[in-house]
């Protein structure tokens, strides 16, 4: 039983057949909106209680007077208690049966076969249902979640029901975020059923809109340069300079007042041409100043560390004092968590908080596991490395995650594929430092940061297309995502 659902039950006496009526009404509300053709309707059931819902389903419309019919996919003394009500209650007002429904006659096919009840692989009379749903042309509602898709991980149980909407309950589930399964919702519609998230605070997802563009640093009109913060990036490495600049170039495009480059001196003359505005520390590589690097910290509000630093002796030693030894947050991209994953126990030798941006492959280096295991429940090797290591995470995807121990996960909905280009990264840990550098806290600024930087993106992807984007494009757009 799903998690809420059973807390709700608990918390406020709230039968579970009355949790499915909630539920069933709240697809024939999307049924009867006005956007389907209604002329003849099939209900696809499962045995489980996401049966039941499709059994209520039918007999409402049924007795609102369409042509419905339901189908069920499985055996009937398999059938859960409610599900088997439910059935009761359709048969009590003849409620019409089909066994071998030919699918391309329907207009509408609801899909109430699984929903979150799948967790392995689809085979049989099941996997030949679906096959045929999705083979028709009706328009294809799905209950909760589109049956064959895990609504924890968004995975393909070897086949799943391609929806045109899909009327999920309570909250949005991981699953129905994070990619495949995101292809197969169609349109999402959450339907609360009257059950207030303090019964189950853990089951929220939080994910952003640009309403939430409102939680920017408000910027008063007598303010000066030092009142939004400054910025240490320690990035770059004598053959590598774009990192540098892109990180900081961020940082400035998010609204810090003062951006301060940490970077070998083969850098030098790039960052002076390439950003001006930025204040400059250039350094030995072959003998790194602990000096220069102490009083640099000292002036930050925030430090981003990593872009482009590499991996050599040189890169560790930076990062391991800039860890010991910071007493401001601190961005940890790209090559520092390459770095990390070497010596991730300079993480407990933390005094300030700590965000970390791996992208999939970054994070299976990190926590030394392979790639698929992380791609088959990110969620749960995310929280299970910030729990470990109190750090905040952004673990970067097609849909990026943002974690950290005792919060509500956060799935960012923005962005684009045209975003998938070197140096987009760099451009999100500076937008995340700008935000720290201006007083935002640690956790929401990783989140707006990520929100924003997608948005940045999918701005510039109207602009520049997403096969011709570059990350001093998502720079540009920024501006556009800020302007209000």
């Amino acid at each position: 039983m799903k998690n809420w659902e059973k807390k709700a039950m608990e918390a406020q006496k709230i039968p579970s057949l009355l949790l499915m009526e909630r539920a069933a009404l709240a697809v024939v509300e999307e049924l009867l909106s006005g956007k389907y053709d209604l002329k003849k309707i099939l209900i696809a059931c499962g045995t489980g209680n996401n049966g039941g819902d499709g059994f209520a389903i039918a007999r409402f419309m049924m007795q609102k007077g369409y042509d419905t019919h339901v189908c069920l996919v499985g055996a009937m003394d398999k059938l859960s208690v409610d599900a088997k009500h439910q059935l009761e209650m359709y048969q009590a007002i003849s409620g019409k049966f089909v066994t071998a429904p030919a699918y391309h006659e329907y207009t509408v096919i609801v899909d109430a076969i699984f929903g979150i009840g799948c967790n392995r692989d689809i085979t049989g009379i099941a996997a030949e249902v679906i096959d045929s749903i999705n083979e028709t042309n009706a328009q294809v509602i799905a209950v909760d979640v589109p049956s064959g898709i895990s609504s924890d991980t968004g995975k393909v149980c070897g086949v799943a029901v391609k929806a045109h909407a899909t009327v999920t309950f309570f909250t949005e589930k991981l699953g129905m975020l994070l990619y495949p399964g995101r292809e197969f919702c169609g349109n999402i519609h959450v339907a609360d059923l009257g059950i207030p998230f303090e019964e189950c605070p853990e089951c929220k997802i939080i994910t952003y809109t640009e309403k939430d563009l409102e939680k920017l640093p408000k910027r008063g009109g007598n303010a000066h340069k030092g009142t939004f913060g400054k910025v240490l990036v320690i990035a770059g490495s004598p053959k590598i300079s774009g990192a540098a600049y892109l990180s900081a170039a961020g940082a400035y495009r998010m609204g810090a007042g003062l951006v301060k480059i940490f970077t070998p001196k083969e850098n030098q003359l790039a960052m002076q041409i390439l950003l001006p505005e930025a204040l400059l520390e250039i350094y030995d590589r072959n003998r790194p100043s602990i000096k220069q690097l102490k009083e640099s910290m000292e002036w930050a509000d925030v430090i981003v560390i990593g872009p482009g630093l590499g991996t050599d002796k040189a890169a560790d030693k930076i990062l391991k004092y800039v860890i010991s030894k910071s007493s401001v947050p601190l961005v940890i991209d790209a090559d520092g968590i390459n770095v990390l994953a070497k010596s991730k126990t300079y993480l407990l030798e933390k005094h300030a908080p700590i965000i970390l941006t791996p992208h999939i492959q970054e994070m299976a280096r990190l926590i030394e596991k392979t790639k698929e295991t992380i791609m088959k429940n990110p969620m749960e090797e995310a929280k299970s490395f910030t729990d470990e290591y109190n750090v905040t995470l952004v673990l970067k995807d097609a849909r990026t995650i943002v974690t950290k121990n005792q919060e509500l996960l956060y799935v960012n909905t923005s962005g684009n594929s045209g975003m998938s280009t070197g140096g987009s990264g760099d451009v999100l840990a500076g937008i995340i430092g700008g935000l720290i550098a201006q007083k935002m806290d640690v956790f929401e600024a990783a989140k707006l940061g990520v929100y924003l930087h997608g948005s940045a993106g999918d701005a510039a992807a109207r602009v520049k297309g997403s096969y011709s984007m570059l990350a001093t494009d998502i720079l540009d757009g920024i501006a556009e995502v800020t302007r209000g």
